[in-house]
């Protein structure tokens, strides 16, 4: 969904999307669930907008370490300002820069694209590592043996390695 500035009022346009576009095609994560956010962009001016909203949903996640599939649910809050680059806003950038132009995103065009921003959120919202319990013990490195489902035997067996003469140095 593109929006243009000059559409945006300056006492706020509030936005509701049941489905946020393009999210079929990540190979990281499934959609479980629609993804539903709510948006509030506000005019600051001829060259920003502000947006502000939430984004809630279940994705369902791949883990890392025994590579099940488990669903996340995603609840996160977003507040991000757009601002069309300009020749006296490029100049006042390189003059001083300061923590809260972290969450300002400069724009080409005064135009916003409200689905990449809501997938970018998304992104996010995923955890660093995709655990599907905190205690989750992986796979069987020789076997592939899920050990959240059941113990497999390659533990107990006598391993033959080339560091085992070693291991008898040190009896």
């Amino acid at each position: 969904m593109l929006i243009r500035f000059n559409e945006v009022s300056v006492h706020g346009s509030k936005y509701e999307i049941r489905e946020v576009e393009g999210l079929n095609i990540s190979q990281d994560f499934v959609v479980k669930s629609p993804v539903d956010a709510r948006c509030t962009l506000k005019r600051k001016g001829d060259h920003k907008v502000e947006v502000q909203g939430q984004v809630q949903g279940t994705l369902t996640l791949t883990c890392d370490r025994c590579l099940s599939a488990y669903d996340w649910e995603v609840d996160t809050e977003l507040q991000i300002l757009f601002e069309v680059e300009t020749e006296a806003s490029r100049h006042l950038q390189d003059l001083e820069y300061n923590i809260p132009d972290l969450d300002t995103v400069s724009l080409k065009e005064p135009i916003i694209d409200l689905n990449d921003v809501l997938r970018q959120q998304l992104y996010l919202s995923l955890p660093m590592k995709s655990l599907c319990t905190e205690r989750c013990r992986g796979i069987c490195s020789r076997c592939g043996a899920n050990l959240n489902h059941a113990e497999c035997g390659c533990a107990d067996e006598n391993k033959e390695s080339p560091f085992a003469v070693l291991a008898q140095l040190k009896k």
